[in-house]
C-alpha cells in the first residue's frame, strides 16, 4: 500500500480522534440532570421543572448567544450560572 493511502487513511479519522481527546481531557460539560433539596424535602416535580426553566432562562439573559453552548454541550460559564441559579433555589446536584 503506498503510503500516501495510508496517510489519507489517518487524516480521515483525525477529527475523530480530536473530539475523543477533548472529551477524556474536560469531560462533556453537560447541566446536571438530578437534583436533590438542600433542606432534606421530598423534590416536588413540578417545582423542579419551573425552577429549571427558569434557570436555564437566566443562562440566555446573562450570556451571549455564542457562549451559551458548544459543540460538547453547555460552556462552563451556563453550567456556572445554572448550578448557582439552581442552589439560591434550594437545589444541590445529586450524587
Amino acid at each position: 500500500m503506498p503510503s500516501s493511502t495510508i496517510g489519507s487513511a489517518h487524516l480521515k479519522r483525525l477529527p475523530l480522534l480530536v473530539v475523543i481527546l477533548c472529551v477524556a481531557a474536560f469531560g462533556c460539560s453537560s447541566l446536571p440532570e438530578g437534583w436533590m433539596r438542600v433542606d432534606k424535602q421530598q423534590v416536588d416535580p413540578k417545582q423542579l421543572s419551573v425552577d429549571r426553566a427558569t434557570c436555564q432562562a437566566e443562562i440566555k439573559a446573562n450570556l451571549s448567544v455564542t457562549n451559551q453552548t458548544t459543540i460538547l454541550g453547555p460552556t462552563e460559564d451556563a453550567r456556572t450560572i445554572y448550578v448557582g441559579c439552581m442552589a439560591r433555589h434550594g437545589y444541590t446536584a445529586a450524587k
